[in-house]
C-alpha cells in the first residue's frame, strides 16, 4: 500500500483555500483507501455444503458512496 498521507500533509500540500473542501478531499482520499485495502484482504467464506465461496471485490469497493462525503 502506497503511503497514505497525514491531515497535516494532505492540508500543506493542497492548493485549495477552502478548509471545507480540504477536509472533503481528504476524507474522500482515506476512505477510498480503506476500501480498497479492505477489498483486497477480504476473505471468502465457504458454505456448508462445500462450495467454494468468493469475495466480490466491488460491492466492497462501492460500498460507501462518496457523494455521501459532504
Amino acid at each position: 500500500m502506497s503511503k497514505i498521507p497525514t491531515a497535516k500533509d494532505f492540508f500543506c500540500n493542497h492548493t485549495s483555500h477552502s478548509a471545507s473542501e480540504i477536509m472533503i478531499e481528504f476524507t474522500k482520499f482515506h476512505v477510498e483507501a480503506a476500501l480498497k485495502e479492505a477489498s483486497k484482504k477480504a476473505l471468502a467464506d465457504f458454505d456448508e455444503g462445500g462450495a467454494t465461496g468468493f469475495v466480490d471485490e466491488d460491492s466492497i469497493l462501492n460500498c460507501y458512496p462518496l457523494i455521501n462525503i459532504k
